[in-house]
């Protein structure tokens, strides 16, 4: 069951004067709990609205053009307000395809822009070569994660590709080099991982529960990237990717993290929003539609 509250609930959840307003969360580093504040939250919460058809507040919105760096792709972090006890990261693939996309949808990029983005952040960096100990799904020609010049070999993800497939499949761009590869590796890792969570949740190193690759399978194949959507089908009958959408909305989840855990993510305002999100698009298919401006006025007062 999840924690999402009635609307009228929930709608105390944002401030007003926050703009721009980044989804709290907590992260779990050392034995220590912090109160963290990033656009890769806030850019799953904007995923969450829009899927649904619900208005995304102005002030989200705003919160991720704060992370898009002077190179041109987008951070965990805005430049400016990285937190003290964290690492100075580059961009990297994973928030480039989806805080680009949801501000693409949102009008505040336009599709050129985007394209440009997306070739020039995400598209030009492939890896080359994996070390031949390695996981058998891995293949060369994949995307990299960090956007580093120079560097032939890097981590991969494959919540984040998924993301990142979403992110070409909406541009009309599937037909770069690496798309394919992308879609085979993922085809290879589901096959592999079969029912085993832990091997499951090995194939994204910065995704400590895999309920958000079948999350992230089940929106690319919904922007165009029709092949993953028998993978999708697939993982979603597993025993570790079953109501990833329910599992997703509780307040506990283990929304992203550093390399295998070292530090963790979890957000009980993204668990309400997205639990809110869900009820509420349940409760109009329904009704009557909610009143358009009576819902933004909601959201935007969320604290």
């Amino acid at each position: 069951m999840s924690d999402a509250p009635r609307p009228c609930a929930f709608a105390v959840a944002v401030a007003v004067a926050a703009k721009p307003h980044f989804i709290l969360s907590e992260v779990s580093l050392g034995g220590q709990r912090l109160h963290d504040r990033n656009g890769f939250v806030t850019a799953l919460g904007v995923r969450a609205l829009r899927r649904r058809g619900l208005p995304v507040p102005a002030a989200l919105l705003d919160a991720l053009e704060r992370c898009r760096s002077a190179r041109g792709g987008f951070r965990f972090w805005p430049q400016d307000a990285r937190p003290e006890w964290a690492p100075d990261l580059p961009d990297d693939a994973d928030d480039t395809a989806i805080m680009l996309l949801e501000l693409l949808h949102a009008g505040r990029v336009d599709r050129a822009q985007a394209r440009r983005v997306a070739c020039l952040a995400i598209a030009r960096r492939r890896v080359a070569s994996f070390p031949l100990l390695r996981p058998p799904w891995l293949r060369p020609g994949v995307f990299a994660t960090w956007s580093r010049d120079g560097v032939r070999r890097d981590l991969v993800d494959c919540t984040a590709t998924a993301n990142v497939l979403a992110l070409f499949a909406a541009l009309d761009l599937s037909h770069l080099p690496g798309v394919r590869e992308a879609e085979r590796m993922l085809a290879d890792a589901l096959r592999w991982a079969g029912d085993d969570a832990l091997r499951a949740a090995s194939l994204s190193p910065f995704y400590p529960d895999p309920v958000e690759f079948v999350l992230a399978l089940d929106h690319a194949a919904e922007c165009g990237a029709h092949r993953l959507r028998a993978l999708h089908r697939r993982a979603a009958t597993t025993a570790w990717g079953g109501d990833a959408e329910l599992r997703s909305a509780q307040r506990d989840h283990a929304v992203c993290g550093s390399p295998y855990g070292m530090a963790v993510w979890r957000s009980p305002e993204l668990a309400r929003l997205r639990g809110w999100a869900l009820e509420t698009a349940r409760t109009q298919r329904n009704e009557s539609d909610l009143d358009s401006a009576e819902l933004d006025e909601q959201l935007t007062a969320m604290a």
